[in-house]
């Protein structure tokens, strides 16, 4: 008993001692990505092996099922600056066990549902406004808050994170739909939100400040004014408020950008698999074309968060814009294999920049106000991938084709590629202390 008392407190010291030498802020990170990989693999990456399944059997067509998908980002960019506002307000803990418990609880009420409008009903209100509120939102936030010059790499690891859950979730979601159908396959997705992501929020801490802690784990500058006045801008903390953030340029082009890029790859993501199939490709190996699309976004989110610390965010996303372009043109073009196999390649070097997207509202605008510009950011973009992926169910409902979804998409993406080449970081009015304590 002596023996096993002694090896309980050796190890519950040994994990004391490496919680002090880690810096909090990567915990968050560990917590973040935990959550973001459960969430994001189920509620995102993993929507659309429901895709064809939910089709059959609720006996719609591709425009109704885009609806759905349509419809949950067009009710996040509703709530999204109310979410940002509570963030701010709340911290991250909170939305983040709201939301698991909404999502978790609407997965699970799925399975008795036997018409279109019900499940419709239920997938929006329940479902998205859970995952709109708890996941990827608040985790950034909480991501941008802790991290000042590891922000790229902060955000990169936890949308790899949600990337892995894709990868494991997609192919193990579409067995369970094709082999006990698609209630079964929601109930496991309801268990395993509630059952991993609640435990993981409950250490989430607000700020690095409330633990006496400054931002990326470095020790205070003994004169912080003085630190301040002589900052380069690309490391001092710019201290903007909403209204002195809405009236400048640079934030109305990064939220066109953003709105664009997003509006491309949410519907592509939707139709993930129906365009393989379209292109020949069958259920089942298009379900592990979505995890060599999750793996690739993996590699991609994480060397590009880690170039992104050290170079230009805003270009490095203009530039891997461009594989989805090349994918997308070779799909309506060319009747190469080679392509069908390519565009989940190419897709997943675009994704990769989602994190570098949502990094740079905190570059330019600072941490303070992060998640309220983000949620109006979310407004122009729930408007927008609420028309995206229904624009490209109906295309194919009319003509049995994506390739006029594909033109239009790869127009779409030059356009954003080509709003984030000329962004520029903006002069603020007045930069804070990059270390100072408290608010």
């Amino acid at each position: 008993m002596a023996e096993n008392n002694f090896s309980f407190s050796k190890g519950r010291h040994f994990w004391a001692s490496l919680k002090n030498r880690v810096f909090y802020g990567w915990w968050i990170v560990v917590l973040g990505s935990i959550i973001q990989a459960v969430g994001g693999g189920i509620l995102y990456h993993s929507f659309t092996v429901f895709f064809l399944p939910l089709k059959r059997d609720l006996g719609v067509s591709s425009a109704a099922i885009s609806l759905l998908y349509g419809a949950a980002r067009l009710e996040g960019g509703a709530e999204g600056p109310i979410v940002g506002h509570f963030i701010d307000r709340l911290g991250s803990r909170a939305l983040v066990i709201f939301g698991a418990c909404l999502a978790g609880i609407g997965l699970i009420l799925l399975a008795a549902v036997n018409s279109y409008w019900t499940f419709f009903f239920i997938y929006i209100f329940v479902v998205s406004l859970g995952f709109n509120a708890g996941f990827y939102h608040p985790i950034s936030a909480a991501v941008n808050t802790w991290f000042i010059r590891h922000r790229g790499v902060g955000f990169s690891i936890i949308s790899a994170a949600g990337s892995i859950g894709g990868m494991v979730m997609a192919p193990l979601l579409s067995f369970i739909i094709l082999n006990y159908g698609w209630r079964t396959g929601s109930v496991v997705a309801g268990l395993m939100i509630l059952g991993v992501a609640l435990p993981a929020a409950l250490p989430l801490r607000r700020s690095p400040e409330v633990l006496g802690l400054y931002p990326d784990g470095s020790p205070p500058p003994e004169n912080h004014v003085e630190e301040a006045r002589s900052a380069r801008p690309e490391v001092a903390e710019p201290n903007y408020t909403v209204k002195e953030a809405l009236r400048t340029v640079w934030f109305w082009l990064l939220m066109t950008a953003i709105t664009l890029r997003i509006l491309v790859t949410v519907a592509l993501n939707t139709h993930l698999i129906p365009i393989l199939v379209w292109k020949g490709m069958d259920e089942a190996t298009g379900a592990y074309s979505v995890s060599v699309f999750a793996l690739g976004t993996i590699i991609s989110s994480l060397v590009t968060g880690w170039i992104g610390d050290r170079w230009s965010k805003a270009l490095l996303c203009s530039i891997c814009i461009g594989p989805t372009i090349v994918a997308m043109l070779g799909l309506m073009l060319s009747q190469e294999i080679g392509f069908l196999y390519f565009f989940p390649i190419g897709f997943a070097i675009t994704h990769g920049i989602v994190p570098l997207n949502w990094a740079l509202i905190g570059d330019f605008f600072g941490r303070r106000i992060y998640a309220t510009l983000r949620g109006i950011i979310g407004i122009g973009t729930g408007i927008a991938t609420f028309f995206s992926p229904i624009y490209a169910g109906w295309i194919f409902d009319l003509t049995g084709s994506y390739t006029l979804v594909l033109l239009t998409f790869s127009i779409i993406l030059t356009i954003s590629a080509t709003f984030f080449a000329i962004l520029q970081r903006p002069s603020p009015p007045r930069f804070l202390p990059t270390y100072s304590k408290g608010k």
